[in-house]
């Protein structure tokens, strides 16, 4: 070991001559210099031990292992190397150019003698020198000290104690050191059981390894046969001495003072990893040294030596290690089990709670100390890494990589077929295998996705087809191509499929621009689904990934997941569509703790947004932060699974966490019980299934298309209504007499905007006006003395229904302090008996299909046998098209008095299509109380 001994004065003046320090090693003087930052240096070691450390070193290559360089004796003049070292038994100096009388190794020593020329500098142990103070103005060093023999390392001889005094003007100042045993050597391992693929971190507490004490020190231990010590055979900075230089210490460590410490030995049974990292960048020594683990210090001087740099450690367990087996390591005669092992796994959303809100973001926890693969790091479950396993969600059937095969890489000298398998059966990732593959230019893969043109017609929406709407997509991720096998960008990118085999019948989902990153979510054109409909069913469908551009690899470390799904959103049919797969790419709470953390959100389809590409784009398909799609009620047997490959009783389950998503009842209300000429009306809606973001304040804006069915509403052009608003008995709404323009809701500019972030309550206002126009716009009327009313039409109530719920302001002549109360349809024991049969105009049963314009009418009789008194009733028909979109809704009021009554509504379809008739009885427009369970037909308007 060498000594650094520092002085750190108050004078540090680089220009102006000083007296150097009176520093003694037991009585005999220390030479001191000065460098550059002001302060004092010398280094000292014992004398035998630097010969016999020199003389191990010459048996390999100069400047390797712990070569001290050359020595002079202690008689060598002054003039030669600039300083007096007359006191000691002599120095080791980096190299003997110019000089004449070095000796090496265990020789005697010799008075030097010459000029110092720049050296090619043999020494080892120090390797990160001081620099010197060379102003012009004074002697370099303070002292006059020629460069070329820069770091001098003075040699004294003793044995047990050592004495370093500093001698200054207003005392002493002493250093003890104890020459002798090094104690506290010991052993450590960062954990008592592994997870396959874990990073080992193994520590070693022996202040004897920490030779120089300028740097970080090296030892690497070749702990399989032929074992070895080496030293600074990885080196942190500076020259690395890997090759035909290098000793092996093993031989001289008692002559060096170790006794049991300087050796390691393992047994890796069939547990144990050797790995690399950026340190230890080889696995071999010179062919002989094949099992190497690297220990580096984790700082200069610190005596605290670990098996890993930048947190990535020399020793691991392997990716399939059998559970509970085990390895060991052993320094200094004590010996650690590496233990390979597994913990148990659990995965909750929220508070352990089995439900939870549109628009409000859960925290996901999974706990899988089988996936704490680094103590020392935060681990992240990428997708991208081939070893993590993905929490994932799948709603619906979504196409994945699940059967893909025949993976092939084209690139200018032709093809090459690698190796697939999806390990994961959770997250169903596609793993590619290139690490026994080399291939120095390729551009595109394609691959056999294991499918048939039908299934892939039964997942996709077809447009173009009746009583079919919505969106098709790609859902993809190639960080893995990006991250190792060169793909540096992806904006050329282009995604085609082949139906029948590779260059058949080609179909491009993905062009040009349309990606841009590593992964994403991008839409497929309704032209490419209508092609991909024109295919025959029965064919073989591949895919083809063009980067065009050049990627490359040659034997890579690691696999390459990547992930290719096709989604659908809307309706088919009239059936609701919702097929898709989320990955949530979990981050570990803190170093060790086998806690990761993320969270997840949804958003419930409404009437507005149901087929709006916008909403299906700001969905998290990867991530810690998930969103996904809900468009119905998903609750018991349709509950949500988010699940992740675990272990539970030391055997592999997949986990799962269950969670019901119902939908809710709206609440729409009045903010009073009337409202006069000019005063604020202010309508609030609450429900929760209008959240669609946890971050974002949703609004809702009305309609002022005159050509839109929807005019006058909170809606969309389409004709689809999320809120109206009846003055007197009817729509709120614009009319133009004699010329003039009479605005309704719209033109009050009404919004229904949230009050925060996923609160799921919307507040909008308008002023009452002095003029409405008239039921059928032929003229203009006062509002004063009428109802104010607002309908919102609930897309998804609390039982999955489609309901419109209203909140009623009646006339009043007092003023009341209570507010008006909001009417929603609950299930309620029938208070009544109904029976509805369908006919046309002559009262005929229909059935047949209608034509349009044929008279369709839907009777309804209505018996009370349990009650002696009237019962006010609502008779309501509500007709929607195939996009759930209301064509028709009218309703009549009457009382069922004694025994039963009967009602109809006539309706006169225009337009052919398949659409659903559905008929409630509730007590009273004003209640909105359910008496009956609702009925829905289906019938089929032809031309």
């Amino acid at each position: 070991m060498v000594v650094e001994v520092i002085v750190r004065e108050d004078n540090t003046q680089l220009d102006q001559a000083l007296g150097q320090p009176a520093v003694t090693v037991d009585g005999k003087n220390l030479q001191m210099v000065q460098g550059s930052d002001g302060n004092w240096y010398a280094f000292f070691a014992n004398t035998d031990k630097a010969k016999q450390a020199d003389q191990a070193a010459l048996s390999g290559l100069p400047g390797q292992s712990v070569d001290f360089g050359v020595f002079c004796s202690g008689s060598t003049p002054s003039t030669v190397l600039g300083m007096d070292v007359s006191r000691t038994d002599g120095v080791a100096i980096p190299d003997s150019a110019g000089l004449s009388g070095t000796t090496q190794g265990t020789a005697g020593f010799n008075s030097c003698s010459g000029i110092p020329t720049a050296p090619s500098n043999q020494n080892n142990v120090v390797r990160n020198i001081p620099s010197l103070n060379t102003n012009s103005k004074v002697p370099v060093g303070q002292t006059g000290i020629n460069q070329n023999v820069w770091p001098v390392i003075q040699l004294f001889t003793f044995s047990d104690n050592v004495r370093v005094e500093y001698d200054r003007s207003t005392g002493s100042q002493s250093v003890d050191l104890n020459y002798s045993d090094i104690p506290n050597v010991s052993l450590s391992l960062d954990r008592t059981g592994y997870p396959a693929g874990a990073d080992v971190f193994a520590t070693i507490h022996d202040a004897e390894l920490s030779i120089d004490p300028t740097s970080q020190n090296s030892w690497t231990f070749n702990v399989g046969p032929n074992s070895a010590t080496f030293y600074q055979a990885f080196s942190v900075s500076g020259k690395s001495a890997s090759g035909s230089g290098l000793v092996n210490l093993l031989p001289y460590l008692s002559t060096l003072g170790f006794k049991d410490n300087g050796k390691l030995s393992m047994d890796t049974s069939d547990v144990v990893n050797l790995k690399t990292n950026s340190v230890q960048t080889s696995s071999s020594l010179n062919g002989v040294y094949n099992k190497l683990v690297t220990f580096i210090e984790t700082g200069p001087h610190t005596g605290i030596f670990q098996s890993s740099y930048g947190s990535v450690s020399t020793i691991g367990i392997l990716p399939n290690a059998p559970r509970s087996h085990s390895g060991s390591i052993t320094y200094n005669l004590q010996s650690s089990s590496i233990v390979s092992g597994t913990s148990t796994t659990s995965l909750t959303v929220g508070n352990n709670q089995n439900q939870f809100g549109p628009g409000q973001r859960e925290t996901i926890t999974l706990t899988d100390n089988n996936q704490n693969i680094n103590s020392n790091m935060i681990d992240q479950l990428d997708v991208f890494r081939s070893s993590a396993k993905i929490p994932t969600l799948k709603i619906g059937n979504p196409i994945t990589l699940s059967s893909a095969s025949n993976v092939q890489f084209y690139g200018n000298a032709g093809s090459l077929t690698v190796p697939s398998s999806v390990f994961d059966s959770n997250s169903l990732r596609l793993i590619i295998d290139t690490r026994t593959q080399s291939m120095t230019d390729f551009q595109k893969i394609t691959l056999n996705l294991g499918i048939s043109t039908q299934s892939l017609k039964d997942l996709l929406v077809d447009p173009s087809q009746s009583n079919s709407k919505g969106t098709n997509w790609v859902n993809y991720d190639l960080r893995s191509f990006q991250k190792q096998l060169g793909i540096s960008s992806f904006s050329s990118t282009t995604m085609t499929l082949y139906f029948g085999s590779i260059g058949s019948s080609p179909v491009t989902i993905v062009t040009p621009g349309m990606i841009v990153t590593g992964n994403g979510l991008v839409q497929i054109s309704d032209s490419a689904i209508t092609s991909i409909e024109s295919m025959p069913s029965g064919l073989p469908v591949f895919l083809e990934i063009n980067f065009n551009t050049s990627g490359t690899f040659s034997n890579p470390t690691d696999t390459q997941p990547i992930v290719f799904d096709l989604f659908s959103f809307g309706a088919s049919n009239n059936k609701q569509i919702n097929n898709a797969i989320y990955r949530a790419e979990l981050q570990e709470t803190s170093p060790n703790s086998g806690v990761f953390s993320g969270t997840i959100e949804y958003a419930v389809i409404n009437q507005l947004n149901q087929f709006d590409p916008n909403l299906i784009k700001s969905l998290s398909t990867f991530g810690d932060n998930i969103k996904f799609l809900v468009n119905t009620e998903l609750t018991d047997s349709n509950a949500i699974h988010f699940s992740v490959l675990g272990t539970q009783s030391s055997a592999p389950v997949t986990v799962t966490s269950q969670n019901n998503l119902p939908t809710h009842t709206g609440v729409v209300t009045l903010d009073s019980n009337n409202y006069r000429i000019g005063s604020d009306v202010t309508i609030t809606i609450n429900d929760p299934d209008l959240a669609t973001d946890s971050n974002s304040i949703v609004t809702y804006t009305s309609v002022n298309d005159p050509n839109s069915p929807a005019l006058d509403t909170v809606g969309d052009n389409s004709g689809n209504i999320l809120l109206e608003v009846w003055i007197k008995g009817f729509r709120f709404h614009q009319c133009t007499i004699n010329g003039a323009t009479t605005g309704g809701l719209a033109s009050t500019g009404f919004t229904l905007t949230e009050t925060g972030p996923g609160t799921g309550i919307f507040k909008g206002v308008f002023k009452m006006p002095s003029w409405i126009c008239n039921q059928d716009g032929t003229g203009l009327m006062s509002p004063v003395g009428g109802t104010v009313q607002a309908w919102y039409h609930d897309f998804r109530d609390q039982y999955g229904r489609s309901v419109v719920i209203g909140s009623i302001v009646s006339p009043t002549t007092k003023t009341s302090t209570t507010s008006p109360s909001p009417y929603i349809p609950s299930a309620m024991p029938p208070k009544i008996t109904k029976y509805t049969q369908i006919n046309d105009q002559s009262g005929r049963p229909l059935l047949e299909s209608p034509h349009v314009g044929q008279t369709i009418v839907f009777n309804s009789m209505f018996s009370n046998t349990n009650y002696q008194n009237s019962q006010k009733i609502s008779y309501i028909v509500q007709i929607k098209d195939s996009n759930n979109k209301i064509v028709f809704l009218k309703w009549v009021d009457d009382y069922l008095v004694n025994y039963s009554t009967s009602e109809s509504i006539q309706w006169i379809p225009t337009s052919s299509g398949t659409y659903t008739a559905e008929i409630y009885v509730w007590n009273g427009m004003d209640s909105l109380v359910p008496l009956v369970d609702q009925n829905q037909y289906a019938i089929k308007v032809v031309q």
